[in-house]
């Protein structure tokens, strides 16, 4: 029986059992999976997910290991409206989320939500989740299989994170280069971009010069993305040994000869995320975007070409502050709506991070910060957005906490930009600061 078929046998508005037992696994074994590869009731350690799916090898079957699952689904009833942004919708995904993050699931890379009416799939790269697809209505089921097929059956190795924010002064590229040098020292392959052709600070913290045409002509399909590549090494003395990770510098060309107006009309949406395409496939972990503080040109299409935004704020900046909800709110939505266009569902937004936070802020200072906040909160609720996941990740139902992700100030950041080295290559004491970073916001484990 097809599944469209098996959807349409369904009694309107069948309820969750009776979807999880006729819908959820024909659906599985059409994404290629067997029954000997499909376990219901999952324990992902952090409570049982409806469907596990993983592959059998060499004559072992998943169901009998229960081991290294790859897919999980979560399911519900047709009375749960899975439209994106509905209630529904919202706690099935923090569902999934959390059986993601479950410690028996580390290896699971892919995750759905559906009810038989609508289904989506999500991505897991470490411990960044984001939405693979939209939310797509099930009306045409051989649409949504061959979709979520496609995506499932050539994951892209490299997560692209854009460092944005729409204010200067935040540490943008001070960010982008430590989280390249401190991910090249925990052994995976990075690639640091500098998209701000007018500035040039990633290309000048590493005291490398900009290119000089490369990347105008990368980006309009003229050369291959490798010929913009620049290696950078560093050379740790003590150690005997070469970290290094690669480099497309900012290209002063298209400061100096190109004005907006041009650059738009030569510059598609999807030029870098077309240009990228081939190494991020195979080639890095992860590919760093270091974004100019405006919303034009340059600043669109390196979050167009992102698949998660990372956005630093300073506790004593208050436009940082309101420039990241804007993003939440604003801008981020519409770009998703054109790369939904590709199918894709688009860049979403980390939880923001303090960055450059000194040792001691007096409780005055947190109090004024915790209430610019509060009206940040509160200007994306006429927008039906929550942003209070944003700034507060480890809020709960349970738990107020005003806790949020930081960055400390640290003399040896400052001190390492002078010697043209990342300080996650100068100071172990800065290293671990990043390591630790990382750990919270991308790496499992």
């Amino acid at each position: 029986m097809s599944l469209k078929e098996i959807i349409d046998r369904l009694p309107e508005g069948a309820e969750e059992p009776f979807v999880k037992t006729e819908f959820t696994p024909a659906f599985i074994q059409a994404l290629g999976f067997t029954k000997d590869d499909i376990i219901p009731e999952f324990s992902t350690g952090a409570g049982p997910v409806d469907h596990a799916a993983g592959r059998s090898t060499n004559g072992s079957r998943f169901i009998d290991l229960r081991q290294n699952p790859r897919l999980y689904v979560e399911t519900k009833g047709q009375d749960k409206d899975l439209t994106e942004g509905h209630n529904h919708y919202t706690k099935v995904v923090s569902q999934l989320r959390r059986y993601l993050l479950g410690p028996n699931s580390k290896t699971v890379q892919w995750g759905i939500i559906t009810n038989s009416l609508h289904a989506q799939l999500f991505r897991k790269h470490g411990q960044v989740i984001y939405p693979a697809t939209p939310c797509m209505e099930c009306t045409d089921i051989d649409a949504v299989v061959s979709a979520f097929r496609k995506r499932m059956q050539a994951p892209s190795r490299a997560l692209t994170v854009a460092i944005y924010n729409n204010k200067g002064g935040v540490g943008k590229t001070t960010t982008t280069i430590n989280l390249a040098a401190a991910l090249t020292l925990l052994g995976k392959r990075v690639l640091a971009i500098d998209f701000d052709p007018n500035q040039q600070d990633l290309g000048d913290a590493l005291d490398l010069p900009p290119l000089q045409g490369q990347v105008w002509e990368m980006l309009t399909g003229k050369i291959d993305v490798a010929e913009s590549i620049t290696p950078y090494k560093h050379e740790f003395p003590r150690a005997k040994r070469t970290a290094s990770f690669d480099v497309i510098l900012s290209d002063a060309n298209m400061a100096s000869d190109f004005d907006e107006v041009k650059l738009r009309q030569h510059i598609k949406p999807n030029a870098l995320l077309k240009a990228l395409q081939a190494v991020k496939q195979t080639e890095y972990d992860y590919i760093l975007i270091d974004v100019p503080p405006n919303w034009r040109i340059f600043s669109q299409r390196a979050v167009y070409a992102a698949d998660v935004v990372l956005m630093p704020v300073r506790h004593d900046n208050l436009h940082s502050l309101q420039n990241a909800g804007m993003v939440v709110t604003d801008l981020l939505p519409e770009v998703q709506v054109e790369r939904q266009k590709l199918g894709d569902f688009g860049p979403v937004a980390l939880p923001v991070f303090l960055n450059s936070l000194p040792s001691k802020v007096s409780h005055s200072q947190a109090e004024i910060m915790h209430k610019a906040i509060d009206k940040v909160i509160k200007t994306g609720k006429p927008k039906k957005v929550d942003l209070r996941p944003y700034f507060y990740p480890k809020w709960t139902s349970n738990r107020r906490s005003l806790a949020m992700e930081r960055i400390r100030y640290m003399a040896h950041i400052a001190k390492a930009d002078f010697y043209h080295i990342p300080a996650a290559f100068y100071s172990k004491v800065a290293f671990e600061q990043y390591r630790s970073f990382i750990k919270e916001y991308f790496l499992w484990g």
